[in-house]
């Protein structure tokens, strides 16, 4: 009997020491005087997204209408992080600022992942601030406007490829996402990766990069939320099989260019490299070696080709769903190229019902889930006297805001018209973030939306896009990080009978 008893105080003994330990930190936003979603043992205020139940972007946005505050808190085991929910607070954060909250609460060490911890996306400032600057040429307006060609080229294969599966159904993500492709290869390393021919190549090496399994739930998962496992499992966020691909590919392209000291330069992302080491640049620790050079061309091109197909697929299923904003749409791609049949930049800026509907599907499907900051400082905010810790993980949710009554009515509706010129001054600065803000928004934001504006130009001028039968509205997102459409977003197109 003795024996009994004391097996059950040892085990309650125990099990009081491990929820003390798990639990321990459980009352840090209380103490503080922040609201916060209420923890569970063990996973915090996350256990939903941790067991691949809720989409993390829809799951955080949800409180963003449940606390009236400036900003609220969550737990991620047992790691307090703030969100922060006021526009004007977003904006000192993000922008005024900056240099105290310059990193992405991220994991970057080049022991465990050389390759993404020395690209643009996760490398620490004020090397960041550094790299950018160099590679910002490739992204400017003037070279944007000479890609108008190169991703011409990529319509024709686009068409073609539409015209040989005509009205048969098609998985639109993964037509987006050749396309998507073979336009971010030839653009930033001037090769044809060929993607609607080939199932290798470029094309696999970005399923590689973003494929959707648990495993890849799971260290996306850890690399936001828990850092100690990437550490213990030596998590790569980079697949090394395609990491390999790309390597070989631009390595081998980069030196036979530098061989060939070509007079006619690309000025495309290789170029660029190329430039920055004949100058001899480095920055504190960080060299123009072979890892790093890859490292740029594997982060602008898994991000770069992943949010595009997104927002292009996105765009193709809302244009479906909505045959009236398809058909209005049509009319202004013809209208317009009536005046401008070579296809000009500046036509296709001109189309602002065109801008208006790709800006209301990065609204209704913003690409990533949040903006991820940490504070890199201890930092008071004047309006409340909260002093963010030191290390704090920062949160500013597209979802939250981009569906939130107070700034898009009716937000579940997709409405181009939200975003006309007449509507402007009742869009509340800071309210929609895409592609973030401030110095550290997407390099790559220009180019992404030149080459979903110029597909969709190129389907109207010669299809109807129609729903399937297995077409699902509204779309049901999955709760993988990175934005997936679950069953897909299957569509057909039908040749029209007067092509422009």
């Amino acid at each position: 009997m003795f024996t009994v008893l004391l097996t059950i105080f040892v085990a309650s003994l125990l099990f009081r020491l491990g929820y003390y330990l798990i639990a321990e930190n459980y009352d840090y936003w209380k103490k503080r005087g922040v609201p916060y979603i209420k923890p569970k043992p063990f996973f915090g205020s996350i256990l939903e997204v941790a067991l691949g139940r809720a989409h993390p972007g829809k799951y955080i946005g949800q409180y963003y209408y449940k606390f009236d505050s400036p900003y609220f808190g969550f737990f991620a085991f047992k790691k307090p992080y703030l969100v922060i929910t006021d526009l004007d607070l977003i904006k000192t954060i993000l922008i005024k600022d900056f240099n105290s909250f310059a990193n992405r609460y991220f994991v970057s060490d080049k022991n465990i992942d050389p390759i993404m911890s020395s690209g643009l996306f996760a490398i620490h400032n004020p090397t960041w601030k550094w790299l950018r600057h160099k590679l910002s040429p490739f992204l400017s307006l003037a070279k944007i406007k000479l890609m108008v060609p190169l991703i011409q080229e990529c319509n024709d294969c686009l068409r073609d490829y539409l015209n040989e599966n005509i009205e048969k159904t098609m998985e639109v993500k993964e037509v987006s996402a050749k396309y998507a492709t073979d336009v971010i290869v030839k653009c930033s390393f001037g090769i044809n990766s060929n993607s609607f021919k080939r199932e290798d190549g470029f094309r696999l090496a970005g399923k590689a990069l973003l494929g959707q399994s648990f495993r890849r739930s799971l260290i996306v998962f850890s690399y936001y939320y828990a850092p100690k496992l990437v550490k213990i499992f030596k998590f790569r966020f980079i697949e090394s099989s395609a990491v390999e691909f790309i390597r070989k590919v631009v390595l081998e392209t980069y030196r036979k260019r530098e061989e060939s000291g070509v007079k006619n330069k690309r000025k495309d992302l290789i170029d660029i490299l190329i430039e920055m080491k004949n100058e001899g640049a480095e920055f504190e620790e960080f060299k123009l070696d072979d890892d790093t050079l890859v490292a740029q061309a594997v982060t602008l091109f898994s991000s770069g080709f992943e949010a595009a197909a997104s927002t292009l697929a996105f765009t193709l299923h809302e244009l479906a769903v909505n045959p009236d904003i398809q058909h209005k749409l049509r009319e202004e791609i013809r209208n317009v190229m009536e005046k401008d049949k070579d296809l000009s930049f500046s036509g296709i800026q001109s189309m602002k019902y065109l801008n208006m509907a790709v800006t209301e599907t990065m609204r209704k499907f913003s690409a990533t889930s949040f903006i991820h900051r940490e504070c890199l400082e201890d930092y008071k905010i004047s309006s409340t006297g909260l002093v963010i810790e030191k290390g704090t993980p920062i949160i500013v949710g597209q979802y939250g805001l981009h569906y939130d009554e107070k700034y898009f009515p009716d937000p579940q509706k997709y409405k181009p018209e939200r975003f006309s010129d007449d509507n402007d001054s009742n869009l509340t600065n800071r309210s929609y973030l895409p592609f973030g803000e401030g110095p550290r928004a997407c390099i790559g934001q220009m180019l992404g939306i030149l080459l979903v504006k110029m597909a969709v130009m190129e389907i109207l001028r010669n299809f109807s896009i129609e729903r399937d039968s297995t077409t699902v509205e509204p779309v049901i997102l999955t709760p993988f990080p990175i934005i997936q459409a679950k069953g897909g977003l299957p569509l057909r197109f039908k040749r029209l009978d007067i092509q422009f």
